[in-house]
């Protein structure tokens, strides 16, 4: 055991982890300590079946290559995507709490988790883009929960972290409560990249897909930048 290692394994013992969902003994897989039980992870809603191209949650049974219909008539600008879970509870729970009551170590946890499911990727991208927020929510906030969960992401996979490529170019209201429509009308021409795109195939992160409006706003810029292949890797896809 290296020290790294040996002082990780010291921590843990001192400090256990904590299930974040429950308040009991959390995990340890290897020398990694896990803010979550095991019952309380079997709970959580796994997007087991879903669209390849939008991450849509599909009735079981239907096969592991399936489209959806809307992406089969009106495919979206990016080209692949993976979402981790439902956007049920506790998942709505655990993510909320980050974004609106700081609580960053439901970051770590979901990035880990996230983290874990993608590094077997076959075709892996060239970075990772967190979608990111206009500065003066930046400020308010303090953080930005994309670039949150994409920390540990980077991490793990070893890919790089790309924070100042793209750019939210002006405030937008809350996409909660529009419709699809006012979705697209509110997000368009939001975002622009600011520099050179020195890759080809790249992967946006973002905590929650709804309609897909922003990520797809998003591959959208940065295919007319120069990309090849813009895949997303979310949290929660809502059903």
């Amino acid at each position: 055991m290296d020290m790294k290692a040996g002082l990780n394994y010291l921590v843990q013992w001192v400090y256990p982890p904590r299930c974040l969902l429950c308040g009991h003994t959390g995990q340890k897989q290897g020398h990694e300590a896990v803010d979550l039980c095991g019952h309380c992870q079997q709970r959580l809603p796994f997007n087991e079946t879903a669209c390849l191209s939008c991450a849509l949650p599909l009735p079981r049974g239907i096969g592991p290559e399936a489209i959806c219909g809307q992406c089969q008539n009106k495919p979206p600008a990016f080209d692949a995507s993976f979402s981790l879970f439902c956007y049920e509870q506790p998942v709505v729970w655990l993510v909320q709490q980050l974004k609106f009551n700081d609580r960053l170590a439901h970051a770590r946890l979901l990035g880990n988790m996230l983290a874990q499911r993608v590094e077997a990727c076959v075709d892996r991208p060239q970075c990772i883009i967190p979608v990111p927020l206009f500065n003066k929510r930046l400020r308010q906030r303090g953080f930005n929960q994309s670039v949150e969960l994409a920390k540990p992401v980077a991490k793990k996979t070893g890919l790089p972290l790309e924070l100042s490529l793209a750019i939210r170019t002006r405030p937008t209201e809350s996409q909660t409560g529009l419709d699809a429509k006012q979705r697209r009308k509110n997000i368009k021409g939001a975002f622009k990249t600011i520099r050179h795109v020195p890759y080809r195939h790249v992967a946006i992160i973002d905590d929650v897909v709804t309609t897909g409006s922003t990520v797809n706003e998003l591959a959208r810029v940065l295919k007319k930048s120069g990309v090849n292949r813009v895949d997303v890797w979310s949290i929660a896809r809502v059903v």
